[in-house]
């Protein structure tokens, strides 16, 4: 455990600036959400003619939200079908009341400059993770206030070396074709908020925290836990007389655990478990979960033993900290030492006009249809997702497969050193924001790759090895749509997730065929790998709505109901939950939550994937009907097996 620490801080000071931003005593929070000045940049000419440095975007400039996808802003197909750089611009002042001003982009995909008062701040590869600069010094400091000019160039081109990859054509000077290995839109620009915040010169740089374990009494009761953390403070002339202060905070504000050593151990009697929703009779999915409050301040007096009489110099809080146990058997997932079983639908970053825009409206609403349909887990299907939906997750106890970008791997990419390398960084920048997170059980590091490739195994097998010292604690995966007996990599990792669809990309319209399927599928990957519980991580049929048919046809809502049914039994009959002495199966995540855009393609009517249970505009299907009965008994059937533990 302490390897594993020293670890971790070790890579932590490699990778800055990924806590939340939070307001505090200490510290100012500034939105720069809003509408930026937006132009595209067809010839690639903007870095060349340093329009950082002109004091407006050349013309033609149109006004872009920020965040959003810049895509369906517009009337103008050129817009949406861009590939390239595009650039945004705008102004704010800065009253000059800290000593050190971060800005910080929650997202922007794919690959983003940005400079600040006509200087170069930073530069980012990769969507979907945060980064950040410090940009005091390019601001006057000196004065009350600075007025400071952000430019940002973003280009949306992927390689074969981008996570995910893609292939560009260029078949003409008017016709540029990206070719992309995923079943999804593209979307890009900056597609989360804005950030910039202040702290000391002096300040509490990174916070990692893990439950290391829980003593239960014999009626499953927890009487203590033990939680192991790691504090980095960055920043310059450092004092000799620098203190930490660590408390744990219950949900009353009251201190029940406190360390002052930088990296240390937590002791809480009688804890309060995080668990998913439904997984206990005490805690249904219409409850939020018990979550404690991190407190840390960083102080110079070191006679000081409190915080309302220390000389602060910074304060950080995470709100979110969850106290629960991961660990696998060849058979089952236990939380907190009880077996669980995932349920729920996956689904995509992506809504009407937004794109992959973050919206905390269409965020609450996709919280709200979860606890309706008594879901219990998803897959941030093919991404990290925005930090909120970890925090709404970590509140209403929903568990979280976190998932790379790296959706679509081939040979070419086995083979590649700097694919390897870069992907390597998304996992050290993923696991990094996100490890704080209780509702984070385990971490996905790739979407059906071409796993059956011999060159996968050897890339698999050094991705595994890298990732394992870094996971917090979770299992590593990756999700697979190779066959049991071709694939090389999954062996390196700790749990089977398959994608399948049989009555649709085989066997299309074959429902009687798919309980067999299934059901061999299914022992075909247990013969296998006989050592490690499966998940079936997608499973779906594209479904119009209001389409109708007796009997039921693909595309028919009759048809979805059908094809999600058939695949059931198959599930329970080898159900670690209902079969708790040979159940092997411990889950089933359907494709997908709602319809998402797509590229334009003869089986994608209107631009877009149709397997959603509810619409793109968050409207039940009738199969979302048939999910909510099933999640519900699910939950009855666990909560049950709950009140005979007790």
């Amino acid at each position: 455990m302490r390897y594993c620490l020293l670890l971790l801080t070790l890579w932590y000071c490699a990778v800055n600036g990924l806590l939340y931003p939070a307001e505090s005593e200490t510290r100012q929070i500034r939105s720069l959400d809003g509408l930026w000045q937006f132009r595209l940049d067809e010839d690639g000419v903007g870095e060349t003619e340093q329009w950082f440095a002109k004091p407006n975007l050349p013309q033609p400039t149109i006004l872009m939200p920020v965040p959003a996808s810049y895509n369906d802003i517009t009337q103008n197909i050129t817009i949406h079908r861009h590939i390239g750089w595009v650039w945004y611009a705008r102004d704010f002042f800065i009253h000059n009341t800290a000593p050190r001003w971060v800005l910080r982009f929650q997202a922007a995909h794919y690959e983003t400059h940005v400079w600040v008062n006509g200087q170069s701040a930073m530069n980012h590869s990769g969507g979907h993770l945060p980064f950040e600069a410090d940009i005091t010094r390019f601001i006057s400091i000196n004065e009350s206030y600075s007025k400071v000019r952000v430019v940002v160039a973003i280009n949306n081109t992927l390689t074969s070396t981008t996570l995910p990859p893609g292939y560009l054509h260029i078949y003409n000077p008017t016709y540029r074709y990206l070719e992309t290995p995923f079943d999804f839109f593209n979307y890009a620009g900056i597609d989360r908020s804005v950030i910039l915040y202040s702290t000391s010169n002096i300040y509490i740089q990174d916070i990692a925290i893990d439950t290391q374990s829980i003593n239960f009494d014999n009626q499953h009761v927890a009487t203590s836990a033990i939680l192991t953390y790691s504090i980095t403070i960055g920043g310059t002339n450092r004092a000799n007389s620098l203190r930490v202060l660590i408390e744990l905070l219950d949900a009353n504000g009251i201190v029940v655990a406190n360390n002052t050593d930088s990296q240390s151990r937590l002791v809480v009697n009688k804890p309060n478990l995080w668990e998913p929703c439904g997984m206990n009779h005490t805690h249904p999915c219409t409850e939020e979960s018990y979550l404690y409050t991190l407190q840390v301040t960083l102080y110079n007096d070191a006679s000081s033993s409190s915080s309302s009489s220390m000389n602060v110099v910074d304060i950080y809080r995470i709100p979110h900290i969850g106290i629960r146990t991961i660990r696998l058997t060849d058979s089952k997932f236990l939380v907190n030492e009880r077996p669980f079983y995932f349920h729920g639908a996956n689904a995509h970053e992506d809504s009407d006009i937004r794109g992959k825009g973050f919206d905390r409206v269409i965020l609450t609403k996709h919280f709200n249809l979860y606890g309706w349909l008594h879901g219990n887990a998803f897959r941030t299907s093919h991404y990290p997702y925005a930090d909120e939906f970890y925090q709404m997750a970590d509140r209403f106890g929903i568990a979280i497969i976190g998932e790379t970008p790296a959706v679509g791997l081939s040979a070419t990419q086995f083979v590649s050193q700097a694919t390897l390398d870069h992907h390597k960084q998304v996992v050290i920048e993923m696991i990094s924001r996100d490890r704080n997170h209780p509702s984070v059980l385990m971490w996905s590091l790739a979407n059906e790759p071409k796993s059956d490739a011999p060159s996968a195994k050897e890339y698999f097998s050094t991705l595994a090895n890298f990732t394992r010292p870094l996971a917090a604690g979770r299992p590593i995966t990756y999700v697979i749509s190779a066959s049991y007996n071709g694939d090389q990599g999954i062996q390196f990792f700790d749990m089977i997730c398959v994608n399948r669809y049989f009555g649709w990309y085989s066997e299309p319209g074959r429902l009687d065929q798919i309980p067999w399927l299934v059901s061999q599928e299914l022992a075909n990957w247990r013969r296998r790998f006989p050592n490690k519980p499966i998940l079936m991580s997608e499973y779906g049929a594209d479904t119009v709505p209001g389409l109708h048919n007796d009997p039921s046809f693909m595309f028919t809502e009759e048809y979805q109901n059908d094809f999600l049914s058939a695949y059931h039994g198959s599930f329970d009959n080898v159900s670690s939950i209902i079969h708790p002495d040979t159940g092997y199966f411990v889950g089933e995540l359907v494709w997908n939550m709602f319809d998402f855009a797509t590229e334009q393609s003869i089986n994608r009517v209107a631009g877009l994937n149709r397997k959603g249970l509810f619409t793109r505009q968050r409207q039940p299907k009738a199969a979302a009907f048939i999910m909510k009965n099933r999640y519900e008994q699910l939950e009855l059937i666990r909560t049950m097996k709950s009140k005979t533990i007790q």
